[in-house]
């Protein structure tokens, strides 16, 4: 199995998010228009982010940080409302207005994979539909000819094929929606929480499964997730994110050993240890802003116990501390070190290739 010859500058990032914005409103009610509206919410806020061929980028954050919403400015399922996408270098839209070649560029295994599939169709025909798509749209030439093969190259049975979905098992479903995503050949894939509400054993089998694809395939991944841990295990690079913000990027392994960024540290903090003689982990106190009424200065700091009434007043831009990039007015005073020095199981360096906001 061959990946489809590439024309593109190799040296280019795959996708590249440059300076990106993306606000919603609120209901468009009959007091809301007497009252002005409602204050729109500012989801994404002037993020850069970059993937390049055959890595992970993991993109960390709690729930409603933004991450979703990033992901599909970058599959184009949405256009921000400021800021540039770039897939190979040149400048793209919202999908209705990528080319059919660009389109078939990112493919996308979604939070809840079981529920993206239509559930009158067996499996070998939704494999069937995603490959005539891409063989009628853009030609591609993967080497996999048909949904058996399909099925094969994510390490399942082709008799699988005649079942539905709701006959497969979480595991399974994952896989079939990873042969989905490879269907039209993509040059990256988005992974929106893939183990996500699997069993550790299946998780790790997934892990495994996506790691194997990777390295066949040259494939890039955007790998979407609230759980450090699986994002260590996978991830080249680390963008953590709060309130719509990008406020740490790192190679892995920098990112884990020593975070720069009090969020960071509190999130790094919170991972559960196998060593029964570690401290228990502690958990972050507070929430997160409202997306509507973000605080003044940095969005962290009426959670961060290294503020300043500094903090309060300015934002703060990126500061470069070795390899890593992070928004933080005191960095690195503000946080000590965490993490350990034990190696992660796929060791591959990468740099941090993020553009300055």
């Amino acid at each position: 199995m061959t990946r489809s010859d590439r024309t593109a500058d190799e040296s280019l990032p795959m996708i590249e998010l440059r300076n990106v914005s993306k606000a919603f409103s609120g209901e468009d009610s009959l007091l809301d228009r007497l009252w002005g509206g409602d204050e729109p919410q500012r989801a994404v806020c002037n993020v850069s982010l970059a993937v390049h061929s055959g890595e992970t980028v993991g993109l960390v954050g709690e729930s409603g940080c933004g991450k979703s919403t990033l992901a599909k400015i970058l599959t184009g399922q949405l256009a921000p409302d400021r800021g540039r996408v770039r897939l190979n270098g040149t400048p793209v839209g919202g999908i209705s207005e990528r080319s059919t070649d660009q389109r078939r560029r990112t493919g996308v295994v979604f939070q809840h994979a079981r529920g993206s599939f239509d559930p009158r169709w067996t499996v070998g025909r939704s494999l069937s539909e995603a490959r005539t798509d891409a063989e009628t749209e853009s030609a591609v030439a993967t080497g996999i000819d048909d949904a058996d093969e399909l099925l094969r190259s994510v390490g399942l049975d082709p008799q699988i094929a005649d079942r539905y979905p709701r006959a497969l098992s979480g595991g399974q479903i994952q896989r079939v929606a990873l042969a989905r995503a490879l269907a039209h050949d993509p040059e990256m894939i988005v992974l929106d929480e893939p183990v996500s509400g699997l069993d550790v054993a299946t998780q790790a089998t997934v892990l495994n499964l996506l790691a194997d694809v990777q390295d066949r395939f040259d494939i890039g991944y955007l790998f979407v997730s609230h759980d450090l841990a699986v994002v260590r295990y996978l991830a080249d690079r680390v963008a953590v994110m709060y309130a719509g913000e990008i406020v740490e990027a790192a190679p892995v392994n920098d990112l884990f050993q020593h975070p720069n960024h009090p969020y960071t540290e509190a999130l790094v903090r919170a991972i559960p240890s196998d060593d029964p003689r570690d401290a228990p982990p502690t958990p972050l106190d507070g929430d997160p802003p409202d997306p509507a009424d973000r605080p003044t200065g940095c969005p962290f700091h009426p959670r961060c116990p290294a503020a300043t009434t500094e903090c309060n007043k300015n934002h703060p831009d990126f500061e470069t501390v070795e390899r890593t990039r992070v928004r933080c007015l005191h960095a690195p005073e503000a946080t000590g070190k965490s993490g350990d020095d034990q190696s992660r199981k796929r060791d591959r360096s990468a740099g941090v290739t993020e553009n300055d906001d």
